[in-house]
């Protein structure tokens, strides 16, 4: 193939301009799409370099001729781990694989989950057979599905990884607080507080007097998720700030960023209005340095941003921000975001909006109860849409309708000038605890 030399040249030459190894990818992709049994071809791709496997496999979205060789290639749990693990900064091409795939009535989340478990059980036959199939596979790959919205399979994966931890491990231990996670973001909290009852318990027989400081702040995360969901704000607070206490500088970026934010939500939910912004603005100065300001991880927060300005009554305000966050998807994903079974963000603000306007707790609870039970008549019962919808009993209590006295209005503009380096962590931690409210 014409295009297959010159991609090779590129994995191996820096010196090239990264536009002309686009150009040599689509070039290689349109052939192909032409023949798409050409074995010579397929060989070669699974050859190329781990970063020009990826945008190949993220060109050939939008050509239906190269479905099932996406799929073939995709549905390898080790090749999705080692993309997780080497691009974690920006997977945005295996988002739109799992966009696309979903799209076209094939669900490589599903098709993975099954590709996986049906590896273990090869390797449970075959002793020694597939060492790199560990659990960090699995937990990497349901981390990124939790993460992406594909809930069911990331508990499955994660469920799962569990029997390739040894019991009472600090392995098992991180996948169980990961698996609690999914199960929260996926509206079934009973599992998830049984899940919680197994994590307590190692918790307490496991890291008496270890150092895991890391995996502890992960623990606490997750119970914040889990009370945050079940509307106990306080509890959710206060788990919260446990999990502020474990991290250090050496923490993994994602895990401050993931605890930041909650911090911001659960602060919210106690109207600690200053705490909020200011742990919200500490995220976003993060996410800004690590993933950059037309991430999705950015967009994500602005989506927790405008939150935020609902609840303190800045609707329009609320809104344009809600647009900013949108506007990034769109450009990391295109159309595609904009269909329910596949879109990334928050699909229910548009609701939310409109229980917000509605002027009263009850009657914007009565809103989203009449929308989710349009969208079960409608919906399969793990739609993310539904998911989202109905989740949002917790927004909705973030939200003060009849106050007594207003809440300071949040400078939107300013507020986002002010996201440059974020404060050393020690700092940020004594800042937060000494704001009043």
């Amino acid at each position: 193939m014409d295009g297959e030399p010159l991609l090779r040249e590129m994995g191996n030459d820096g010196t090239r301009r990264r536009s002309m190894c686009q150009l040599a990818v689509e070039a290689v992709v349109r052939t192909f799409s032409n023949n798409p049994r050409c074995e010579e071809m397929r060989a070669s791709i699974g050859m190329l370099p781990l970063h020009l496997k990826l945008n190949v496999l993220g060109e050939m979205c939008d050509y239906p001729s190269l479905v099932a060789v996406q799929l073939d290639l995709l549905t390898d749990p080790l090749l999705v781990s080692d993309f997780i693990s080497e691009f974690a900064t920006d997977l945005t091409p295996l988002v739109q694989c799992f966009q696309w795939l979903q799209s076209v009535k094939q669900s490589l989340a599903m098709q993975l989950f099954h590709r996986y478990r049906t590896l273990l059980a090869e390797k449970s036959r075959t002793a020694g057979g597939l060492p790199r199939l560990d659990y960090r596979c699995g937990l990497r790959i349901g981390t990124f599905l939790t993460q992406t919205g594909w809930y069911v399979e990331a508990i499955g994966m994660l469920n799962l990884t569990t029997q390739q931890t040894r019991l009472g491990s600090p392995e098992e231990l991180a996948v169980l607080r990961q698996l609690m996670c999914a199960q929260v973001l996926a509206g079934r909290l009973k599992h998830a507080q049984q899940t919680g009852q197994r994590v307590d318990k190692l918790n307490m027989s496991l890291l008496h007097g270890r150092p895991l400081h890391n995996l502890r702040a992960g623990i606490m995360h997750s119970f914040s998720l889990f009370y945050f969901e079940d509307i106990n704000f306080t509890c959710s607070y206060n788990h919260t700030v446990q999990s502020l206490a474990f991290l250090s500088e050496r923490s993994p970026p994602r895990l401050i960023i993931d605890v930041f934010r909650q911090a911001a939500r659960a602060s919210l939910g106690r109207r600690f209005y200053a705490k909020a912004a200011f742990m919200l603005q500490q995220a976003m100065a993060r996410v800004a340095r690590v993933y950059g300001r037309t991430s999705a991880p950015y967009a994500e927060l602005l989506e927790d941003l405008a939150i935020q300005l609902l609840a303190r009554n800045q609707v329009t305000d609320s809104v344009n921000t809600f647009a900013d966050a949108h506007h990034i998807y769109t450009q990391l994903y295109g159309a595609r975001n904009l269909l329910l079974s596949t879109g990334q963000g928050n699909l229910a603000y548009g609701l939310c909006l409109q229980a917000y306007v509605t002027g009263r707790h009850d009657r914007a609870l009565q809103h989203v109860a009449k929308a989710i039970a349009n969208y079960r008549r409608t919906l399969p019962p793990d739609h993310r849409m539904l998911v989202q919808v109905g989740r949002l009993r917790a927004t909705i209590a973030l939200f003060h309708f009849r106050r007594r006295s207003p809440v300071e209005q949040l400078d939107v503009a300013a507020f986002l000038q002010q996201i440059a380096q974020p404060m050393p962590l020690r700092v940020a931690w004594n800042y937060f605890m000494a704001l009043e409210n």
